[in-house]
């Protein structure tokens, strides 16, 4: 089995693994992206999720879902839909599930376990929801890391070497 590292963004998502070489590679999803937006429609009886679900939330915006991430930890925020109350981490964890299902099927091994990122700023509350979001997912969470440390890190890994060095980052939101 794989472990991932997963961008769980407003907007969009972004999953990637170390491959044998050491290297960071992103995993492009089931439609051939890179990023999955984190988008969900309910329809029927089934849920469409990503770029999809955006084009179709046009025709049925009552049942579509998106930037559920600006209201992890929220526990008044629900997202109703045919009767049914959604809360922010319920979305996350459909997302997350996506995810999850893509990666294994681009790599061809079961996921065994990932670490997400989340901003700097998110409050324990949020954090206790993602971690949620990733148990609705069935997706075993290692860790959680802020999004500026894990860019961070992912230039270290990038430029590879012993060198001890000062990065500084910026992030933009």
């Amino acid at each position: 089995g794989k472990y991932i590292g997963i961008d769980l963004g407003t907007t969009f998502s972004v999953v990637a693994y170390i491959d044998a070489d050491g290297k960071p590679e992103i995993i492009n999803n089931q439609e051939g992206d890179r990023i999955t937006a984190s988008a969900v429609l309910f329809e029927d009886d089934h849920t469409i999720v990503g770029k999809d679900a955006k084009k179709e939330s046009v025709l049925n915006p009552e049942h579509f879902v998106g930037f559920a991430k600006r209201n992890m930890g929220n526990n008044c925020v629900r997202y109703n839909i045919d009767g049914r109350a959604y809360r922010p981490e319920e979305i996350s964890g459909i997302i997350l599930e996506k995810i999850k299902r893509d990666a294994e099927t681009a790599l061809g091994e079961e996921i065994l376990g990932a670490v997400i990122t989340v901003p700097a700023y998110f409050t324990e509350a949020q954090r206790v929801a993602t971690r949620s979001a990733a148990e609705i997912a069935n997706l075993p969470l290692l860790g959680s890391i802020n999004e500026p440390t894990a860019a961070a890190l992912a230039y270290g890994i990038s430029k590879g070497g012993e060198k001890k060095q000062n990065v500084l980052v910026y992030d933009l939101g």
